[in-house]
């Protein structure tokens, strides 16, 4: 049994000590300023060399939930995976109770991109999607009615098309309706290369039945992927998505994402990754995480998948201020980020991380981690990354 499964390294201003435990590691680096822990949920291994593309929601008595995905083989997004839990008692730092939640099914290719949210009966609910084969998926509803020990299927929707879906991108909106993101290829091109264009799929009977957006969202180049949505404190449903033009887009609308408008470029430059988009609770300021970085000669992805950074907006999306650097590290990718807020105001920030190899490909040995960030830091003052003008 690989020694890193088996303890628990806490590192606080530069002490250190181990302890028998889940598989986590938290950290919190001198002169790293208050109110962010990162935390090493579960290493890759061997036998499982990438875990990560989860999401994270608060169960009624405090403990928080997280759902990801383990991949076998070689780690590519085209090996076999399986969904498992851990749940973390004391706000995001340790974490235990690894279980597994579903596997691949006989003759799919993997299952991929869980989403949670809670259900208006008071149920917690999985979205994702099953690969039958490249190109050929089924998007499915699970519902837990014992606050995510056990999961049933509610729904089936777009069966053996070819509506993907990204991690943590599930949202309610006011109206109550869900709203689900997703990024098929532009109609008649191959699912392998694209170019895709971001949509989205809703409910209005709590995730038993599904649309899909009439009016799909294009871009040049690989098009529009891994959209992210949220609702504006005016009632606007704006979407962010990755893209190979060297700047975020942003598409809106104000139909409850039913039809949406062409995208517009934002000033905040970024490499093709994926953004995530969120409301700060009790606000109206909208809070993005992404990739601030953008090099169309690197070696992949138009840019290195770090810093990951966030930025704050106090106009509903037009302009970002508060810009400030999560995780730095050059040598590393940063990626797939879902933020979800826990009762008391704490950002639940998800994400993937690697390190490049010295050829700067981007490797498939995959960790998934947690940030716990208070509410307050997202305020501070900006790190040295700018938003160029």
């Amino acid at each position: 049994m690989n020694l890193r499964q088996n303890l628990v390294c806490v590192i606080v201003v530069g002490a250190v000590a181990c302890l028998s435990g889940p598989p986590a590691v938290v950290a919190q680096e001198a002169g790293a300023p208050p109110g962010k822990t990162i935390v090493t949920v579960a290493r890759s291994t061997r036998d499982v060399p990438r875990k990560g593309e989860g999401d994270v929601i608060e169960l009624r008595d405090g403990r928080l939930l997280l759902i990801y995905m383990e991949f076998s083989g070689d780690g590519s997004d085209f090996a076999k995976t399986r969904f498992v839990a851990q749940e973390s008692a004391d706000g995001g730092r340790t974490w235990a109770r690894h279980r597994v939640i579903t596997e691949t099914a006989p003759n799919d290719l993997n299952v991929y991109s869980p989403n949670l949210i809670r259900g208006q009966d008071g149920s917690v609910l999985l979205l994702f999607m099953r690969q039958h084969r490249p190109g050929e998926l089924t998007n499915h509803v699970w519902k837990s009615t014992d606050e995510g020990q056990t999961f049933t299927p509610l729904a089936e929707f777009v069966p053996r098309q070819d509506l993907a879906l990204c991690n943590a991108t599930v949202k309610r909106l006011a109206s109550g309706r869900l709203l689900l993101p997703a990024s098929p290829p532009a109609p008649g091109k191959p699912a392998a290369t694209g170019p895709y264009v971001a949509t989205a799929l809703y409910s209005d009977d709590d995730g038993a039945h599904w649309k899909v957006s009439p009016s799909p969202i294009a871009l040049p180049l690989r098009g529009a992927m891994e959209p992210h949505v949220e609702q504006t404190a005016e009632g606007r449903i704006l979407m962010v998505m990755r893209n190979q033009l060297g700047k975020l887009h942003l598409s809106e609308s104000t139909d409850d994402g039913a039809t949406w408008s062409e995208a517009r470029a934002t000033e905040l430059t970024s490499p093709e990754s994926c953004p995530e988009l969120t409301r700060m609770p009790g606000s109206a300021d909208l809070l993005l995480i992404w990739n601030n970085s953008y090099d169309p000669q690197f070696r992949s992805h138009y840019g290195k998948r770090s810093p990951l950074t966030a930025a704050i907006s106090r106009d509903h999306g037009k302009t970002w201020q508060h810009v400030r650097n999560i995780e730095d590290d050059p040598r590393r990718a940063f990626s797939n980020p879902g933020c979800r807020f826990t009762k008391n105001g704490q950002a639940i920030l998800n994400y993937w991380t690697c390190e490049y190899l010295p050829d700067w490909s981007m490797q498939d040995i995959i960790d998934q981690r947690v940030a716990i960030i208070e509410k307050a830091w997202f305020y501070g003052p900006s790190s040295e990354t700018q938003i160029p003008k």
